[in-house]
């Protein structure tokens, strides 16, 4: 007799399970660099003799445009290519340092107490000296004290200095403004998806798959699931394997939608570790199958309940004590978010 093993589900769409989210900070990170690494300064003589153009002399306001989204690395990088250079970028530096302490009292690290009045001074002063990273984090906590036109604001001035996060941010902020603007939504978030930000490439996915804004493209939303999945965006991982299950977009394969969704399981969302759970119940492993469960439960899926309690009257006592050991002892790898 064939027994169900998951429980039904609605008639709503899997790949809305999540809201389209609200702006936040840079758990959307980039797959590469935020600035191109600058090595030494050539000499001289070699400069001459090649006919390139000789650097120092670039203009002090177009060189701190170009390095407005640098982080520090890149940023004291730069300092060094030469004297000019180094003059030119002070005020960056000096913006990383205030970014620094500002963070320390946003998030109450390194001996200080959350303190967003304290932060938000240090943002300012940051964003001040041309530092889009301090743009964002201003317009962050202009968000979430509700002040959404001055957080607009400074997501516009980091998105128009080419700063992913920014233009993520704006896009973002266009599709939960009043009244809402889908299609700058939409130039904003493909123009932070082509520059590497993962989370912008979710959004832009979720954009594409709904039809917000633009003409619904499930063959484009399955792409960017995937360009943000492989950058280690859980939920673009979730909604991958989804488009590899249903055959949305992407060719049906089994194999490629486990793959992503067990990715996702071990990376703490709980919909997929409910979803592998359920998968690995099939398979008869009963042990691991109790293990995810026990997880998915734990982030709020408490349809998992029943399913795991059916199992655990199946197993030894001792194998009960060791699936629910090993959920005790797991711990997330890391991801983007």
């Amino acid at each position: 007799m064939n027994k169900k093993t998951r429980p039904d589900r609605s008639d709503a769409s899997w790949f809305i399970a999540f809201p389209l989210s609200k702006p936040d900070g840079r758990q959307g990170k980039t797959k590469s660099s935020r600035g191109p690494k600058f090595g030494s300064k050539p000499s001289s003589s070699s400069s001459s003799q090649t006919g390139d153009p000789d650097f120092s002399a670039l203009p002090f306001d177009i060189l701190a445009k170009i390095a407005a989204p640098f982080n520090f690395p890149n940023l004291l990088a730069a300092s060094l290519v030469c004297r000019s250079w180094r003059d030119a970028l002070r005020p960056l530096r000096e913006a990383m340092v205030l970014l620094r302490h500002g963070k320390r009292f946003k998030h109450g690290r390194g001996g200080v107490r959350r303190n967003l009045e304290k932060a938000l001074g240090s943002f300012l002063k940051g964003a001040e000296r041309g530092s889009t990273l301090a743009m964002v984090d201003a317009g962050l906590i202009y968000w979430e004290k509700g002040q959404k036109e001055a957080a607009i604001a400074f997501y516009q001035r980091a998105a128009s200095l080419g700063d992913p996060a920014g233009q993520c941010n704006l896009g973002i902020s266009y599709l939960h403004g009043e009244p809402q603007d889908h299609k700058e939504a939409i130039k904003w978030l493909h123009r932070a998806s082509v520059g590497g930000h993962v989370r912008a490439q979710y959004q832009l996915a979720l954009c594409l798959h709904q039809g917000l804004g633009v003409d619904r493209n499930l063959q484009e939303a399955a792409r960017w699931y995937l360009e943000a999945a492989e950058g280690g965006y859980v939920r673009a991982m979730y909604n991958a394997s989804l488009c590899y299950t249903f055959g949305e977009g992407l060719s049906h394969s089994r194999r490629q939608a486990r793959k992503w969704m067990k990715r996702a399981a071990d990376r703490g969302h709980g919909k997929a570790q409910f979803e592998h759970g359920l998968a690995l119940f099939s398979e008869g492993e009963m042990m691991k199958a109790v293990v995810y469960l026990e997880l998915a439960i734990r982030s709020g899926e408490t349809a998992a309940s029943h399913v795991k309690n059916v199992i655990l009257q199946q197993l030894s006592a001792s194998s009960r004590d060791r699936a629910l050991l090993l959920a005790n002892n797991w711990r997330a790898l890391p991801s983007s978010r």
